[in-house]
């Protein structure tokens, strides 16, 4: 999931041939680091599931609590927040450990559930958790 963290540049640096191409470059456009998540995450399903997300799918609550998770992360890394640091690398470990054909919000959940992760990030985890609890009061 890395190597595709500098995919998003490429994505703006060609004119998009699909719905999703073209999703993607307007996020990027207004959101680049979710826009550079939202290509990894994409990319790690596709390439596991063998087969290409729709733009529904990637508006989804399950693609975007996932999204947000990584975003989440790097903003914790960046601030500090976490004494142990490292929230985005253990991130991106339980996700790309999680990623799953049939649930897209399974590395999600797995955050949520992980005790030596939630230990050790634990202001992280509060942000993922409150996420969690305002996203399943919303309507679908």
């Amino acid at each position: 999931m890395v190597a595709a963290a500098s995919c998003s540049s490429a994505y703006a640096a060609t004119l998009p041939t699909s719905e999703v191409d073209a999703y993607i470059l307007a996020m990027n456009t207004m959101s680049p680091i979710t826009a550079k998540y939202t290509i990894q995450y994409k990319q790690a399903v596709e390439q596991k599931c063998n087969t290409a997300l729709s733009v529904e799918q990637l508006n989804s609550k399950a693609f975007t609590n996932v999204v947000q998770a990584m975003v989440s992360s790097e903003t914790v890394d960046r601030m500090g927040l976490d004494a142990a640091g490292g929230s985005l690398q253990d991130t991106l470990s339980v996700i790309g450990k999680n990623v799953t054909c049939s649930d897209l919000n399974a590395p999600f959940k797995a955050l949520l559930d992980d005790k030596d992760f939630t230990r050790k990030h634990q202001h992280l985890s509060k942000v993922l958790h409150t996420w969690d609890e305002v996203v399943s009061q919303s309507k679908p």
